[in-house]
């Protein structure tokens, strides 16, 4: 049994490389598909964010992520899809595929999609268009979620989300103080004329979403826009501006704008992000990043964050080489 999960791990890695980014016609009867695709992203950091706050290099395994993920023509417009998307994270005497990113089932139509499992919040994929690494505040991919959307109503760029977890065992939301759901989202959002804005709001039944400086608090509310001042046709030079802007419950608010600017191969970005908290302030971070593009799923990048806080001073630099296929 060791010798088949120790090929079948490996497969899952070389399988990808192979006819990555390709999708398979399962039933071409039933208009059945499924496609391979995932990612892989290596590095560098060099940091003193660390207990003894001296400078520390290391090897960064940043993730190796594979997935597969299809749909299913059923008729009068309806459809089903899937996804599973595995995620290796870096475990003592731990090796292969150890995680569940996202997991998921559901069903879309001309009534909007329902979305049943592990996936991103409504509150993840509508805010943070601002946020660097990809860690804005917020539950990101929790599992027993139920998400309904609603995209372009009434032919327009206006979106609309909500979502719950129903978690009576109270495994996601630990210590959950109801039977049934115990955290949801709502969002909406418009998108057109070089414009992505969103408001959106997230609550748990218990004290669950973790802030930035330690602590958590069970609501938070925000609004993120997104502008494009201008953008080639042939999308090889772009400029976009975001802001973000978030209150948490019962600690304070939290602030972030970027400027994003892309020309042949390359993208520049920088950012900055700001919290001003009741009882912790004056705590900001600068970001400054470099992406090279080898080819449309390759690319190598550079970026840095500083970070302080009244006399505290700390920053962390990443190089990166990742691949997505």
């Amino acid at each position: 049994m060791l010798f088949i999960r120790n090929h079948l791990t490996l497969l899952m890695f070389v399988l990808p490389t192979v006819v990555g980014g390709t999708t398979f016609a399962a039933d071409k009867d039933s208009g059945s598909s499924a496609t391979l695709y995932g990612s892989i992203s290596q590095g560098v950091v060099v940091t003193d964010r660390n207990k003894e706050e001296k400078t520390r290099a290391d090897y960064l395994s940043d993730h190796v992520r594979v997935g597969i993920k299809g749909e299913e023509a059923l008729g009068n417009g309806l459809q089903a899809f899937f996804n599973i998307y595995m995620t290796h994270k870096e475990k003592k005497e731990s090796s292969g595929l150890n995680g569940l990113r996202e997991g998921y089932i559901g069903l879309k139509g001309n009534f909007g999609k329902l979305t049943l499992g592990r996936q991103a919040t409504v509150w993840k994929s509508y805010m943070g268009k601002s946020v660097f690494d990809d860690a804005a505040i917020g539950l990101a991919r929790p599992g027993k979620v139920i998400r309904y959307d609603l995209d372009k109503i009434g032919g327009s760029g206006f979106k609309f989300a909500v979502d719950g977890i129903l978690d009576g065992r109270h495994e996601v939301i630990k210590g959950g103080k109801t039977r049934a759901f115990n955290a949801y989202d709502a969002a909406i959002g418009y998108k057109g004329h070089g414009l992505d804005t969103s408001l959106g709001y997230q609550r748990t039944s218990v004290d669950a979403i973790e802030t930035e400086l330690g602590g958590k608090t069970n609501e938070i509310i925000g609004a993120s826009i997104a502008y494009t001042p201008f953008e080639n046709k042939d999308k090889k030079q772009s400029l976009e501006l975001a802001f973000d802007y978030q209150h948490h419950a019962s600690f304070g608010d939290f602030f972030a704008t970027s400027a994003d600017y892309s020309f042949g191969s390359q993208k520049l970005r920088a950012g900055w992000e700001m919290l001003d908290y009741d009882k912790q302030r004056n705590w900001q971070q600068f970001h400054l990043g470099h992406r090279y593009y080898f080819s449309k799923r390759t690319f190598a990048e550079v970026k840095g964050a500083y970070r302080t806080q009244g006399d505290e001073h700390s920053y962390l630099t990443k190089i990166l080489l990742r691949h997505e296929f």
